[in-house]
């Protein structure tokens, strides 16, 4: 038998997680999963009189609805009745939750809450429940945010062995900085994903930017950044944000977003970012995080 098995394990916001697989006590065959790769797409569009066929107007991917089938893989009624109230406890429909899918080395998260409390059927030999979650974000993404860092030091510190700590007399460096002004953010998923760029000042920076080159769109601060300080913008939809970490105290930072700044999103590929400041551009530091977001697993 072959040791690659489907799984589902739903963590609730306390930590407290229930694992579904053909292995597990809480028994799910994935034919009995619906939802997984399932999406509903919404299409928006107008006629008017004598119009033949209809206007596209837009389109949305609406809400994700997953329903798990299984059962109890236990015949005793006590600890079948002790795995109901394990249940009814960790798919609390009060907690937020994450739903996480894994085949061998592949692994895919979303974000969830349960629809429906679980409804318990007996049948004659074990039995069966139903869960129906609902995912308002429909996209799966990936487990670990992706990184991209632009102008920032590379160590060149070296300890070679074995025969110890040995410093060369000529042309010792303990780091380099990265020439580049510009990254490629690679979106590897299936569809337009917001990011989240932290803007580090390693001394004085005045009114940091980052442009999208391909689109021209770019946000900028108004502000200068103190030696230590951490601008962080966020573009995600629902997760608009900025914030400035200063002497390891966060205060909203709406009021430094340029007018004439735009939320910048990855498009699905290539993405090219340049970064810029005003002044002192040699002390800044730019990291990009995003997630790759998918239609199904």
């Amino acid at each position: 038998m072959s040791g690659k098995i489907e799984k589902l394990t739903y963590v609730n916001e306390r930590g407290e997680s229930i694992v579904f697989s053909p292995a597990s006590s809480f028994h799910v065959n994935f034919k009995d999963v619906s939802g997984l790769s399932d999406i509903r797409n919404a299409i928006y569009s107008i006629n008017s009189m004598g119009q033949d066929g209809d206007t596209y107007l837009g389109n949305r991917i609406e809400s994700r609805d997953i329903e798990i089938v299984g059962y109890f893989k236990e015949r005793n009624k006590e600890r079948a009745q002790a795995m109901r109230r394990r249940m009814n406890h960790i798919l609390n429909p009060q907690y937020e939750a994450t739903l996480i899918y894994e085949y061998d080395d592949y692994k895919r998260v979303i974000g969830c809450k349960v629809d429906n409390a679980p409804v318990f059927k007996r049948e004659p030999i074990f039995e069966q429940f139903t869960i129906q979650l609902l995912c308002l974000n429909p996209f799966w993404r990936e487990e670990a945010e992706t990184r991209e860092d632009i102008a920032t030091w590379t160590g060149g510190f070296e300890f070679p062995v074995p025969d110890g700590l040995e410093i060369p007399i000529e042309g010792w460096e303990i780091g380099f900085r990265e020439p580049s002004l510009i990254v490629n953010v690679y979106n590897d998923g299936d569809v337009v994903s917001g990011i989240r760029i932290d803007f580090r000042a390693l001394g004085v920076v005045s009114n940091p930017s980052l442009l999208n080159v391909n689109t021209q769109q770019y946000i900028r601060l108004n502000l200068e950044m103190e030696a230590g300080d951490v601008l962080t913008v966020s573009t995600g939809y629902g997760e608009k944000a900025v914030t400035l970490n200063r002497n390891g105290v966060i205060t909203d930072a709406f009021r430094y977003l340029d007018v004439d700044s735009s939320y910048l999103q990855l498009s699905v590929g290539d993405n090219l970012f340049r970064y810029d400041a005003d002044g002192n551009l040699e002390n800044l530091e730019v990291s990009i995080y995003h997630n790759n977001l998918y239609l199904g697993v």
